[in-house]
């Protein structure tokens, strides 16, 4: 398990992204100290989050077909979608990380029922790391500190709130999250 083999991968990245992953990156293992995770799989998990973010549509699509991937009408219409099973395919490839890393770049665009505390993590993580700006991401952020479960729920909240707005639809998995923290399922 050396990521570095992943390196060449990273280091395609803009100078925007690779700032980005390594913010969330570093909050994760800050995270991880706090909720008793393994900092190196929450490091790991952060900084490959988005191997695959700057593929374009159609090599994301030719990608993940190559992956074994299945490709729902979601990702058919929004390809980015495939960013993080993508980069978690190439981690898997490797061997590098381990299932509970998989799932939290699997699902750390768009959320999901039943995640792992790492998945929850990183879905949070990517979302208030440093970089970003929006009115809320300061309180979740604090409260990731004390409860990723309530963290989790607030941002999915709010990420549901910035669709709205947009007049854009959730993913199915995003809503089925929202539905298990609304009415008291796992987080």
């Amino acid at each position: 398990m050396n990521p570095d083999i992943l390196l060449p991968r990273f280091n395609r990245l803009s100078a925007h992204r690779q700032g980005h992953s390594l913010r969330v990156a570093d909050l994760m293992v800050d995270l991880a100290k706090v909720h008793g995770l393994d900092p190196v799989a929450a490091h790991l998990a952060g900084w490959g989050h988005d191997l695959a973010r700057e593929l374009s549509r159609a090599e994301l699509l030719v990608e993940a077909e190559r992956c074994g991937i299945a490709i729902d009408i979601w990702a058919r219409q929004e390809p980015v979608l495939l960013h993080g099973p993508v980069a978690s395919c190439w981690l898997h490839a490797h061997d590098v990380g381990d299932m509970d890393v998989y799932e939290a770049i699997d699902y750390h665009t768009t959320g999901g029922p039943n995640l792992g505390v790492l998945a929850k993590a990183l879905f949070i993580a990517d979302g208030v790391e440093p970089g970003r700006d929006f009115a809320a991401r300061e309180n979740i952020l604090r409260k990731a500190f004390s409860s990723l479960d309530e963290a989790f729920r607030d941002l999915l909240e709010e990420t549901l709130g910035y669709l709205s707005q947009r007049g854009l639809t959730p993913h199915p998995n995003m809503m089925a999250a929202i539905e298990e923290v609304t009415q008291g399922g796992n987080a």
